[in-house]
């Protein structure tokens, strides 16, 4: 009786076939892993530049909330890795005495971050 030794060329190719969906499998799962951290950045820097925007848009006067521009007011340098990206800000009358303003931000053509706050005429020229 003749004894075998070794692998078959068969149980090579199957193994190098396992190991060849194991390791692109795990290729996807690392980039597509890499490409939503990225996301998540630049998402959280956006709602970072808004936030700050919504505080000095809730110092501005409200009768004065109308000369609002499109450019945001406050320091851009922490949402220059969105760059290029564009700002609009929109202001409108809700209802008398209510006035809500939207800052946007949109980035790489198809992100986009919002927030609208609603001012009201309380007579005051910080008060939300």
């Amino acid at each position: 009786m003749h004894v075998q030794r070794g692998f078959s060329l068969i149980e090579l190719l199957m193994a190098l076939m396992i190991l060849t969906v194991i390791t692109t499998t795990s290729l996807a799962v690392f980039v597509e892993r890499s490409v939503r951290q990225q996301q998540a950045s630049e998402l959280i820097l956006a709602y970072q530049a808004l936030a700050n925007e919504t505080e000095i848009v809730r110092r501005v006067d409200y009768d004065s909330l109308d000369s609002l521009t499109d450019i945001l007011s406050s320091d851009m340098a922490i949402i220059q890795p969105l760059s290029p990206y564009s700002t609009e800000v929109d202001v409108a009358l809700v209802r008398p005495g209510v006035k809500s303003v939207k800052i946007t931000i949109r980035w790489r053509a198809h992100r986009e971050a919002s927030v609208t706050v609603l001012r009201t005429d309380t007579g005051g020229s910080n008060l939300w």
